[in-house]
């Protein structure tokens, strides 16, 4: 596993690259190898985090790694298809909400910190694994196959409509502006926040969370 100033690095590489016509194919290839990373990460988590700390909060400034996991998955899953692949969510078309046994299917930016415990405990962390790969796996194919041209395509107004009919994002202050935030952008700007960026920052929440709960355990 990369440590974060490499990480930092390749992201750095992928950002620059994505941006030029002459490098975009290498700008993919490195964001490629980025999630490659990033998935690293998960890997980690799943294999060293037992069940109960994924409902714990030992830090003021972080929040929990059920709810980061949650969060990041959710965050990759809309945008991704409803916004650029024009489909179903894998949330909805596979049932994890039931599964996971979720009480919400927005993103969950609404949630106040005091409620983040009480919903992480709720949360079947087995079926969110597989949610979380489910996911993973799909943006890599999508991102795989996106062409230059399309990574210029600007969200559709229609396809905004289509996003706030669902309700998969809370019409909380909190939680409503990643409507505008989202579909402002390209397809390229979407590729440099939620499937890059932003699964980059809160996997390192997580890491946080790991670090303090074993120097407790110490």
């Amino acid at each position: 596993m990369k440590e974060k100033a490499e990480l930092s690095l390749l992201f750095k590489e992928f950002q620059g690259a994505i941006k030029r016509k002459d490098e975009y194919e290498i700008g993919i290839k490195h964001l490629l190898e980025f999630r490659k990373e990033l998935w690293e990460i998960y890997q980690f988590i799943f294999d060293n985090v037992n069940e109960e700390e994924y409902s714990l909060m030992p830090l003021a400034k972080d929040k929990t790694i059920a709810y980061f996991l949650y969060h990041l998955t959710r965050i990759e899953d809309i945008p991704s298809n409803t916004l650029i692949l024009d489909q179903e969510q894998i949330f909805y078309k596979n049932d994890y909400q039931k599964r996971i046994q979720s009480p919400i299917s927005t993103t969950g930016n609404e949630i106040p910190r005091e409620q983040l415990v009480e919903f992480s405990k709720q949360l079947n962390i087995d079926e969110l694994k597989n949610y979380i790969t489910d996911v993973f796996q799909n943006t890599n194919k999508l991102i795989e196959n996106m062409t230059l041209k399309e990574s210029r395509t600007k969200v559709s107004e229609e396809r905004k409509e289509k996003l706030i009919a669902l309700n998969s994002v809370s019409t909380d202050e909190k939680a409503f502006w990643l409507v505008d935030y989202w579909c402002k952008k390209n397809y390229r700007g979407l590729m440099l926040m939620p499937f890059s960026r932003h699964q980059f920052l809160h996997l390192n929440g997580c890491l946080r969370i790991y670090r303090k709960l074993r120097k407790i355990k110490k």
